[in-house]
């Protein structure tokens, strides 16, 4: 059984695509409320220093544009480019109760389970963090690929800084238009991703519900920050994805569905988690195989 999580209100009135290019300086408040530790770099944006010692239990679910409670779970539909064809695309996102400690952190578990053509795509887990002032980091991922339905490589595995990963803040608890551009992170190999404010306050509507005060954020790696423009609306996190010219796949999605799960169902999805760990500790040893296993939240 799942509660249907009803908005607190209705409009109709659209926002279309929007571009604006915002220039780096400091971001609008460090962990911690120290603002002399903020760190601009000319390439990645600004940059936290990461202490353990500045976050909190992120069940706690205190940044209200990236929800952590667990149990809430986002349906989010549209389409992607696989070779030359455009394929529906839908990702089911659940923010399980599975806590793992990374870098002296507790983080939270939230599973993504893709598909493509209605077979499924890929899986993964980003493993969140959430501190003092509210905002949402990512200190380690696991990623696996699929094709009919069989599994056939992990993408990515790492877990905080030992295996090189990038850690970094996902979603900021506070943006405005003078928000510098950040470091979201990555995982080891890749570039760093970044994020930064395209506008502020916008209204739009989507299949599941329409929604005010949503926040536009301009994501992608160092290299071509220009891959999406992403919708957070308050309460409800992402709603709307709209790729721009870097977008390797054109991925489109929007929400569709919004739900926390019951108890039953969280705990199904919390063990996809645990044995997607399972199967890590065999694809990727180096990062897993020598890691404390993660425990449900009790």
């Amino acid at each position: 059984m799942t509660t249907r999580i009803t908005p607190s209100r209705h409009s109709i009135r659209h926002v279309g695509i929007l571009s604006v290019t915002i220039a780096l300086g400091l971001l609008g408040g460090a962990c911690g409320g120290d603002t002399t530790a903020k760190k601009p770099d000319t390439n990645v944006g600004t940059i936290i220093p990461f202490d353990p010692a500045n976050f909190v239990d992120p069940t706690l679910d205190t940044n209200t544009f990236h929800p952590l409670k667990p149990g809430l779970q986002w349906v989010r539909a549209g389409s992607t480019e696989v070779g030359s064809r455009v394929v529906p695309h839908e990702i089911i996102t659940t923010m399980t109760d599975v806590i793992r400690v990374i870098d002296g952190v507790m983080t939270i578990a939230m599973l993504d389970e893709s598909t493509d053509s209605g077979e499924i795509s890929q899986r993964s887990i980003d493993y969140l963090a959430l501190d003092k002032d509210g905002n949402v980091w990512i200190l380690g991922g696991y990623t696996e690929d699929y094709e009919g339905g069989a599994y056939t490589n992990t993408d990515s595995a790492w877990l905080g800084t030992d295996q090189g990963g990038g850690i970094g803040i996902l979603a900021p608890a506070t943006v405005d238009m003078n928000t510098p551009r950040w470091k979201i992170g990555g995982s080891p190999g890749e570039t760093a991703s970044v994020g930064q404010p395209v506008q502020m306050g916008v209204t739009l509507c989507v299949p599941f519900a329409c929604y005010d005060n949503v926040r536009v954020v301009q994501e992608g790696n160092v290299g071509a920050p220009d891959n999406e423009n992403k919708y957070y609306a308050p309460g409800v996190g992402v709603i709307n994805n709209v790729p721009l010219d870097a977008s390797l796949h054109q991925d489109t999605f929007d929400l569709r569905n919004f739900v926390e799960l019951s108890s039953s169902g969280l705990a199904d999805a919390s063990q996809t988690v645990l044995d997607l760990e399972q199967h890590a500790r065999e694809t990727s040893p180096d990062v897993f195989g020598s890691a404390p296993q993660s425990k449900r939240k009790t």
